[in-house]
């Protein structure tokens, strides 16, 4: 369980590297494409087929936004064991009982 837990954690944070990387690279590209925009990839997978030069730094922000996401994720899984240890035993059973009368 701990190396699927680790080995999560770094393909998390692979990603949440590669999107920063693409979001600066739309960043460093601004608004000059050719002819009627730019079709974005990520990791091998069209995103977008035909991005206007206007809407270029939104998708570079949406990048950087995925990125922060997967990078608070992935720490979060990397400290879950600690979470467990520091969060009361008592809070807990009362999370246990609000979600059971749900």
């Amino acid at each position: 369980m701990k190396f699927f837990r680790i080995f999560t954690v770094i393909f998390i944070g692979y990603l949440s590297y590669m999107a920063y990387e693409k979001g600066i690279e739309l960043r460093g590209m601004g608004r000059n494409a050719d002819g009627d925009g730019i079709g974005i990839s990520f990791l091998g997978i069209q995103t977008a087929e035909r991005v206007p030069e206007a809407n270029i730094p939104q998708h570079a922000q949406g990048f950087f936004v995925f990125s922060i996401i997967l990078g608070i994720s992935g720490l979060l899984l990397l400290f879950l064991p600690l979470i467990k240890k520091i969060v009361p035993s008592p809070f807990k059973n009362w999370i246990r009982k609000q979600l059971e009368t749900e």
